[in-house]
């Protein structure tokens, strides 16, 4: 049989323009990797000790290549970082990242590899060994770096195009075209599509990743059954091949068998402990079954891996806190909170720990330490703070005796997310000792009735020609509940109703644009919007306006 990828693409390789970082703790590797690199021609080589140093010349620049050494002396390691840009979009996907490692070490490193660096390179290396890997990876880079364009800004239609334009010439390349152009069509919601193009591709040869991308689309499809089948005939081919094992999980997940989903995510760090995300899930999973023992262990890796590193997020030490609150070792929780606190210094950051600290030290039966750090809490107005930070404050007002003040800020936060059964259930399950479920049903229906109650006062205000009166009612609303989407869009409305009554006002054009956009950076499907839209033509065919900006 003919090869389907015979042809090859070819392009002259420049090296004495390329930017280069290299990440290392040693310090003979780095001047060795910059002598070999300044043999090449490459004079823009940038040389950082560890991640700190990497993420500060990262954030000035941008870079050709990353050559970044597995072990970088520290607790966070090569993976994890590659894992921290890639999540975080810190690098474009023009960036080469190639992990190096030595040849003991190998196997561990690339069954970590959750997110997959371009390449390894197995300690020691010749320059011209690193000659000839650069060569390759650049070329490939190039005949990818329309793809890769279209990628960091999200253009899926036209990567599929620039796909279908290499698949069709069949060259070298033809296999990444392909891999992209599957994870588009899944990205734009082509399921149907998607499962015929990887369909097609498993007729020309068993390829684990076409495999997997066709178990993402029938899942997609609601055939979450078969799915499974697959990913389970893929792990016991590719047993290395982790992201079948995260896939199957969440599968069990939203089948409801958490038991299930823990198992397969076990097995899958059985292979691969370092990585942060895997551990997060278990996490995850083990707190909504109860089995703190069991996120406490999974934390405690994920903060240990962590230290004095980036990579660091409050929320692990949230949760692995909540986790020894709940079996008891308090005074382990309290060493975690003081970790914490010397970590994170945000505003933000120093309030949702002062919450978790005063719940752990009044059980802990420290009275006057628990009142001192909610009080740091409560300090100044908390409208601004994120929705997990001020839950906790609230739970943290609860426990202390604080009833009134945890119902206002919940009460806000309700009317913020009126429709979130999830927030319902933490409220729910917040109440549990405190009134139960009979109390916080009874919040959460007062606080969904009140605006309601406020949204149907401004409509009837509009119906009776106060255009003025109803705008302003609903963007006092809505600034103050900026997640709840009827009130916003109907602030965006009313504003219009408004000028095209009362006469053209910039100020108010303005208002109206910014709160239609924030609603469609929630929901760009959201119904209020093509109303919103027709009335801003309306406005414009009135006034002769153009379209604010």
């Amino acid at each position: 049989m003919a090869n389907p990828f015979m042809n090859s693409y070819a392009a002259p390789i420049s090296f004495t323009d390329r930017k280069i970082l290299v990440i290392d703790d040693m310090p003979d590797m780095r001047t060795t990797m910059r002598n070999q690199m300044q043999a090449l021609g490459i004079i823009n080589v940038s040389l950082a000790s560890n991640v700190k140093e990497a993420l500060n010349f990262i954030s000035q620049r941008t870079y050709d290549v990353i050559l970044c050494d597995y072990y970088l002396g520290g607790s966070t390691d090569g993976q994890q970082f590659l894992e921290y840009l890639r999540s975080t979009n810190k690098i474009s996907r023009a960036t080469l990242f190639i992990m190096i490692t030595a040849e003991t070490g190998f196997n561990s490193v690339i069954t970590a590899a959750e997110c997959l660096p371009d390449d390894y390179l197995l300690k020691p290396f010749t320059g011209e060994t690193l000659k000839i890997r650069l060569e390759r990876l650049l070329e490939r880079k190039a005949r990818l770096a329309n793809i890769d364009r279209l990628q960091d800004k999200g253009d899926w239609p036209a990567i599929i195009k620039a796909c279908d334009d290499i698949i069709a010439v069949r060259d070298k390349y033809m296999v990444d075209a392909m891999r992209i152009k599957g994870n588009a069509l899944l990205t734009l919601n082509r399921v149907d599509d998607a499962i015929k193009f990887y369909q097609d591709a498993l007729k020309l040869r068993d390829m684990p990743w076409a495999k997997l991308g066709l178990a993402r689309a029938l899942k997609s499809r609601g055939e979450g059954s078969h799915a499974g089948q697959i990913l389970e005939g893929i792990i016991q081919d590719n047993p290395k091949l982790l992201a079948a094992y995260d896939l199957l999980g969440k599968i069990h997940t939203e089948a409801g068998d958490a038991q299930k989903a823990l198992s397969v995510l076990d097995n899958a760090c059985k292979i691969a402990p370092h990585s942060l995300a895997r551990q997060r899930s278990i996490a995850h999973l083990a707190e909504e079954t109860g089995d703190f023992a069991r996120v406490d262990k999974a934390l405690s890796v994920v903060v240990k891996q962590t230290e004095n590193s980036p990579l660091r997020d409050p929320a692990d030490f949230v949760k692995l806190t909540n986790a020894l609150n709940e079996t008891g070792e308090l005074e382990r929780a309290v060493g975690v909170i003081k970790k914490a606190k010397e970590s994170f210094k945000e505003n933000a950051e120093v309030k949702l720990f002062a919450a978790i600290e005063s719940v752990t030290q009044l059980k802990a039966g420290n009275s006057e330490a628990a009142q001192k750090a909610l009080a740091i809490a409560l300090d100044d107005d908390e409208t601004n703070l994120p929705e997990s930070t001020r839950l906790s404050i609230a739970k943290a007002c609860l426990v202390n005796g604080k009833q009134e003040e945890a119902k206002h800020m919940l009460r806000a936060i309700v009317q913020n997310n009126p429709d979130s059964n999830k927030l319902q259930a933490q409220i729910s399950s917040m109440f549990k000792d405190h009134g139960g479920a009979e109390a916080a049903r009874e919040l959460i229906e007062s606080s969904v009735k009140e605006v309601i109650a406020l949204n149907n006062n401004a409509v009837q205000k509009a119906k009776a020609g106060e255009y003025a009166e109803a705008s302003r009612m609903l963007t006092e609303a809505a600034l103050r509940l900026p997640n709840n989407l009827q009130v916003v869009s109907n602030a965006s409305l009313s504003i219009l109703m408004d000028i095209f009554m009362n006469g053209y006002d910039v100020a108010k054009a303005l208002q109206a644009k910014q709160f239609q956009e924030a609603v469609t950076a929630q929901n760009a499907h959201y119904p209020k919007l093509a109303e919103i839209a027709a009335f801003q033509l309306k406005i414009q065919q009135k006034y002769k306006q153009e379209s604010v900006t």
